[in-house]
């Protein structure tokens, strides 16, 4: 599980920390499996927030503009640098289970399912069994 202590002793008072502890705690939280699940989940959200954005805007301006390619391209750089927050989930860690299972489900369900439609049109079918598994452990856990 989450320690949030941990994550609050980065925080002092609004000054600024110096210090090698300090960046070793930042090193390791962001090792760590909730911050991976997240950088994931937020790498993705935020990518679609942006198109949305992207479409509005390139309807009011019309530009010559390929949003397909666009839109095909950014979403290939997002997915596979996505990929390499959740790759290192180990579905057999008790810490990684936890993180699973204390994230938001509806959000990460949510982003795990659009994944796993990602990789399933470039046949990236080890990626898609990974997140498969990620999944089935949240489902476990939240019915």
């Amino acid at each position: 599980m989450i320690d949030k202590d941990k994550i609050f002793k980065l925080f002092v008072d609004g000054k600024e920390i110096s210090g090698d502890k300090t960046n070793e705690e930042i090193q390791d939280f962001m090792n760590g499996p909730y911050a991976k699940i997240g950088m994931f989940v937020k790498l993705i959200q935020n990518h679609e927030i942006f198109h949305k954005k992207l479409e509005k805007f390139l309807k009011q301006e019309q530009p010559d503009y390929n949003v397909e390619s666009t839109k095909e391209a950014s979403e290939y750089t997002v997915f596979y640098r996505a990929w390499h927050y959740i790759k290192n989930i180990d579905t057999d860690k008790s810490d990684d289970i936890n993180a699973i299972i204390n994230f938001n489900p509806l959000t990460l369900n949510k982003t795990l399912d659009g994944a796993l439609s990602f990789f399933e049109v470039y046949e990236e079918y080890e990626k898609c069994a990974h997140i498969y598994k990620i999944k089935k452990i949240l489902k476990e856990y939240s019915e």
